[in-house]
């Protein structure tokens, strides 16, 4: 499987990224250092040249084996969490099932991106007061919200 590393930024509001920030997932502009390292990940999907691929959203950046999972706890919150130390089994497949999305054209820009939960195929990342959630689209804004454009990566990654 290939590992692409990318930054996403917000279609609608061009000078935020996808961030990882203490354990959830935002979008903010990029300020500092540390900020370009939170902000490039790394898609484990087959291609970002075609649509319809299934993969993993995973932090470039140490530290590593972290992903943008689905918190459905905290109302379907976008979380980054440690998967790759976790020993059970089950807890393991979980973890993941709620970490892969879809790569699809974004129905607001289909020359754009969107990410389609696998586990809940109706919804979708998206922003929503700077914070990231997995949810249904349903206005025009939630389109929007759920658009994001591929980027080179922010820093250079380590591993």
């Amino acid at each position: 499987m290939a590992v692409l590393k990318l930054s996403l930024f917000s279609n609608d509001l061009p000078d935020f990224f996808i961030i990882d920030r203490d354990g959830f997932a935002d979008i903010a502009k990029i300020e500092t250092e540390q900020d370009r390292r939170d902000a490039t990940f790394q898609w484990t999907g087959p291609s970002l040249a075609t649509f319809g691929g299934t993969g993993m959203l995973v932090r470039a950046v140490a530290p590593p084996g972290f992903c943008l999972r689905i918190a459905t706890f905290e109302d379907f919150r976008i979380e980054t969490k440690f998967f790759t130390g976790i020993t059970d089994p089950q807890v393991k497949a979980q973890v993941i099932e709620e970490s892969t999305f879809t790569f699809e054209a974004a129905e607001i820009d289909p020359n754009q991106a969107s990410f389609r939960s696998v586990k809940f195929p109706d919804r979708f990342i998206r922003h929503r007061g700077f914070q990231l959630f997995a949810e249904p689209l349903v206005t025009i804004s939630d389109l929007q919200s759920a658009c994001f454009r591929i980027h080179a990566p922010l820093h250079p990654a380590e591993f």
